[in-house]
């Protein structure tokens, strides 16, 4: 986990499960773009083993009121909700819209990055890709526009070549995804209905050539927001931080600039 500093504007991110890189390429470019100080706290069960409290969490929600009860015990660095700005992508996109409908008021915006959690479509329709059965190599065809570039991924399989120690990690937080997005099956059928109260301003992106979570859930996610507005990173999957960070990163930034504090402040 990151320290939380106590100077400047913030960016909470939540990052998705098995992306190592932290941050990202885009994160970091992003946040030196905006002189943002950056938290990114891992979530229970990723690089650390359930205890505690923890060991009887069963639900996306959980994590999103641990995140949030986070942010009480640093009130000194987040004691403005002007200043701070919420992110999540993907499993992590999908924590922070169930800290958003909870707690709206403490963010001045919400970047979601083709976030996992609300089911748009029929009740026969495939919305996500079965992250939870999708072997190494299934998951890197529909993540990635370009498969042959993935990199910044851990998960059982995947890289090859890794040390007992970090596969064993990675099962152990395959096991931990598994616990908190089985069921209902990477969505909670009560978010939908909640939508509504996100009246801070919101940011959709999806990657133009995603195929975990597709850009049309995305867009349609976006139109259910009040606040929101929709952008697509051409040429991107799943993973527009770590495959085209610039781009990225100039959309995020273009977005997050509107809602910074202004004045002698900055």
């Amino acid at each position: 986990m990151t320290d939380v500093t106590t100077t400047g504007e913030r960016m909470l991110f939540l990052h998705d499960a098995d992306v190592t890189d932290q941050p990202a390429a885009g994160i970091r470019q992003l946040s030196d773009a905006l002189g943002l100080d950056l938290d990114l706290p891992r979530h229970p069960g990723f690089g650390a083993p359930l205890e505690g409290e923890a060991l009887e969490w069963d639900s996306v929600a959980d994590l999103a009121q641990h995140h949030l009860l986070r942010l009480d015990g640093h009130a000194e660095a987040y004691d403005d909700a002007r200043h701070l700005h919420l992110a999540g992508a993907g499993f992590g996109g999908w924590i922070a819209l169930e800290m958003a409908v909870r707690a709206r008021h403490r963010f001045a915006s919400l970047t979601l990055v083709a976030p996992y959690g609300v089911k748009l479509f029929g009740p026969t329709d495939r919305e996500f890709a079965d992250i939870l059965l999708l072997d190494p190599a299934e998951t890197v065809e529909l993540g990635w526009a370009d498969p042959a570039a993935c990199h910044g991924l851990r998960m059982p399989g995947l890289p090859a070549g890794l040390e007992d120690r970090e596969y064993e990690e990675a099962f152990a937080e395959r096991a931990a995804l598994s616990r908190f997005v089985w069921k209902p099956f990477l969505h909670d059928p009560r978010l939908r209905r909640w939508l509504h109260v996100l009246t801070m301003p919101a940011l959709v992106v999806a990657g133009s050539m995603d195929r975990m979570v597709t850009p049309e859930h995305s867009r349609a996610l976006a139109e259910l927001i009040p606040s929101a507005r929709y952008a697509e990173i051409p040429g991107s999957g799943h993973y527009p931080y770590l495959e085209s960070p610039r781009a990225f990163a100039d959309v995020v930034t273009a977005f997050v600039s509107e809602h910074l504090k202004t004045g002698e402040e900055r």
